[in-house]
């Protein structure tokens, strides 16, 4: 090759490069803002949706990262909160979370946005990402549900649950109670101040168990009772929780299936005797309107532990999932019967027979494993379930042993038999301290 045609050859070589660069540069200035602007309104996109107009968010916006990336200073932060971002022109903060319930998909969230002012108040709250089964999407169930956390503090008084989804509108309300508590842990927002009714009614599950699933979630409904500032009844109808006035403060009442009242104050503090106005209205209304479970629980008995006599109905001690409860002799042997109403994949009915030296004689259940064939699906080990066998196995318990109560597969019907056992016995107990009076054959 000549020395004139290298030379053009490398001066074309060059002039390619300096195109290409010149063009790449080019193409660079004018996208890479959009680029930029794209990854930014990824980011603060949610953001803006749930603060005001005029809400700015810069790159120094964020504040926590839960993966470490952003230097922080904020402590105490719940494992579910993932990022928080403060507001520009100081009009507040927007949280992001990723909770989950018993219904979420394996591997995922369900992804929260939250906007809160520099009051502590909830300017708005969307859910970016629902990853529960569909069929408890409790935006369906109920689609102005989110609207009442607007306006809200960490309080968030009279925001409840949405039914039929309870695990997950739970999930929710906790992930949202997260994201303010980050705040307030770090000083960033004041901490709502809670009323009296709402104190009371948040105890309940702590009172009255057997108005709660095994997860400790309220499986109560409001109801209206006259002289009441609240009222709640069971789902299980296990018992009745009066919110009533005293003075300038309140207290609540409980009444269990057979009638037993207990006054709780606001501190927790059992105060049945100083407050009798509490207990009248309580067993007024309980007296007119509780279930009475003693005819069916004690059929049941008879047909489980054949030769049953002298069957005798006893009141319940305790604010349990138990609704009946019963004595009777078989060949002059005394034996105890409980029926449970416990929470599981749906509400429960299991029936508990213990014997006078305090092991179970017999278990049963109208229903262990709900939609079968479902959790077949998921879990192969459902479709080989005996539950005769199952039942059988229980025999001779003291208390709901892990091993002997566990079914693989059904954790939440493990967990609702595991309250039934666990409530069959402590009745039991309470039921050995005192001889029982009434008999229900007359």
């Amino acid at each position: 090759m000549k020395s004139t045609d290298l030379v053009k050859a490398i001066a074309l070589i060059v002039v390619i490069v300096l195109v290409f660069s010149a063009a790449m540069f080019g193409l660079n200035f004018y996208t890479g803002p959009l680029i930029e602007a794209n990854n930014a309104g990824a980011v603060y996109g949610p953001l803006l949706a749930v603060m005001p107009e005029g809400a700015s968010f810069n790159g120094e916006a964020q504040i926590y990262a839960a993966d470490g990336t952003v230097p922080t200073t904020l402590a105490d932060v719940p494992e579910t909160v993932t990022a928080i971002y403060k507001e520009a022109n100081g009009m507040g903060y927007a949280v992001k979370v990723a909770t989950t319930s018993q219904y979420t998909k394996a591997g995922s969230a369900m992804e929260i946005t939250l906007g809160v002012d520099a009051e502590g108040k909830i300017i708005k709250v969307q859910i970016d990402a629902y990853n529960d089964t569909e069929s408890y999407d409790f935006r369906a169930k109920d689609p102005g549900y989110l609207d009442t956390y607007i306006g809200k503090d960490s309080a968030l008084a009279d925001v409840g649950l949405v039914a039929g989804t309870t695990f997950s509108s739970t999930a929710f309300k906790q992930g949202v109670s997260d994201g303010l508590n980050a705040l307030i842990a770090n000083g960033l927002i004041a901490e709502g101040v809670k009323g009296d009714d709402q104190l009371l009614a948040e105890m309940i599950p702590t009172v009255f168990p057997g108005m709660a699933d095994p997860s400790g979630n309220l499986k109560a409904e409001p109801i209206e009772v006259d002289g009441a500032v609240a009222a709640y009844k069971a789902v299980n109808s296990s018992g009745f929780a009066y919110i009533v006035p005293k003075g300038e403060s309140m207290v609540m009442a409980v009444t269990n299936a057979s009638g037993k009242c207990f006054v709780y104050d606001t501190e927790g503090n059992e105060v049945t005797v100083d407050n009798p106005d509490a207990v009248a209205l309580a067993t007024a209304h309980a007296s007119a309107n509780q279930q009475d479970f003693n005819a069916e629980a004690q059929e049941k008995f008879g047909r489980m532990m054949e030769g049953a006599e002298n069957m005798t109905a006893l009141e319940l001690p305790n604010f349990s999932t138990v609704v009946a409860a019963a004595s009777f002799d078989v060949d002059g042997e005394i034996y105890y019967g409980f029926y449970s109403k416990s929470y599981g994949y749906e509400d429960m009915d299991v029936y508990v027979i213990i014997d006078a030296a305090g092991a179970i004689a017999k278990v049963d259940a109208k229903t262990v494993i709900f939609e079968q064939e479902y959790f077949a699906f998921q879990n192969p080990a459902i479709s080989s379930f005996d539950a005769n066998a199952y039942k059988a196995g229980l025999r001779g318990l003291r208390d709901a042993e892990d091993g002997a109560v566990a079914i693989s597969g059904a954790t939440m019907t493990t967990n609702s038999m595991k309250q039934s056992i666990n409530d069959a016995f402590e009745v039991y107990g309470g039921a050995q301290l005192t001889e029982p009076e009434v008999s229900t054959n007359e």
